[in-house]
């Protein structure tokens, strides 16, 4: 798990609460405006999931070797305000009360496909339509 992300999961799971729109934040908004900050570094990374907008992205490294990284800039999904609070839900569901508990690869697949159940990502269209009101923003 991303360092970030154990940091941020640690506190969600202290606070057992979301943490909403982070407008102070000097990123905000990283995806869109009215975003909920609450998975701030994503506990579900890299979901390898393109459904929420995810992508890989190939990239030349110093070496010149090419490499993919799963690039989340355009996942709106965990963002959204109902699925920031059913993955609270679901953690807390499963008695999750510490971010040890998400270590594994397999526990955190079997997470995300819960709340991926509970709360399907948005169809191509609708993220195709964030992406380019973010763009023009940008």
């Amino acid at each position: 798990m991303h360092p970030l992300a154990y940091k941020y999961l640690k506190k969600v799971l202290a606070d057992k609460k979301l943490v909403g729109p982070k407008t102070d934040c000097e990123y905000y908004p990283c995806h869109f405006p009215g975003q909920d900050c609450t998975w701030c570094f994503c506990p579900l990374y890299p979901c390898e999931d393109p459904q929420t907008g995810g992508e890989w992205l190939r990239r030349k490294d110093e070496t010149g070797t090419v490499t993919s990284v799963w690039n989340c800039t355009y996942c709106y999904w965990i963002h959204r305000s109902e699925v920031a609070k059913e993955l609270l839900n679901i953690l807390q569901e499963l008695g999750i009360e510490r971010v040890e508990d998400l270590e594994t690869e397999r526990e955190r697949r079997r997470i995300f496909q819960y709340l991926k159940d509970r709360c399907p990502p948005e169809r191509k269209r609708e993220r195709k339509r964030k992406k380019q009101e973010i763009e023009h923003r940008g």
